[in-house]
């Protein structure tokens, strides 16, 4: 059929462009402010030694993504290199582990109560639409199952 494998090829391409946007988006809003403590404001890297204030214990789940949250960075680039160069199932398997590591991580904090004492702020915001961003671009970029 023509235009057929155009379409598929396009449809790749748009995929790998938004998923790298997004792994850029999601690697900028770590370094927007993420809370507010007192008169200062904190990014994603300097919140560790606020867990227990957050309401987060330090061996819960999120208290360990956040110790391990420094590896982001990594991850992010490792997701995208290879999306632009295709290795099959572990590029799902890579952005998979990827969006829902920066996702959860950051959805529990936007959620996080408000004190006094810390305010939640839009950096957490701008990584999760980051990382969703590279959800719907590793998505589109998956190669379809041939119909024979």
């Amino acid at each position: 059929m023509p235009g057929t494998y155009a379409a598929a090829v396009q449809r790749i391409l748009i995929g790998r462009v938004l998923a790298t946007v997004g792994a850029a988006v999601a690697a900028v809003g770590t370094f927007v402010p993420w809370l507010r403590s007192g008169s200062r404001q904190r990014n994603s890297y300097e919140i560790f030694s606020l867990v227990d204030r957050l309401g987060f214990s330090q061996s819960s789940v999120i208290g360990w993504g956040l110790r391990l949250w420094p590896v982001l960075p990594f991850l992010l680039v490792l997701a995208i290199t290879l999306q632009w160069f295709r290795r099959q199932w572990i590029t799902g398997l890579v952005a998979s582990a990827v969006v829902l590591y920066a996702g959860t991580v950051s959805l529990a904090v936007r959620s996080a109560s408000s004190s006094s004492l810390v305010t939640i702020e839009a950096g957490s915001l701008v990584t999760l639409i980051g990382t969703i961003l590279l959800a719907i671009g590793t998505l589109l970029a998956a190669p379809l199952p041939n119909r024979h």
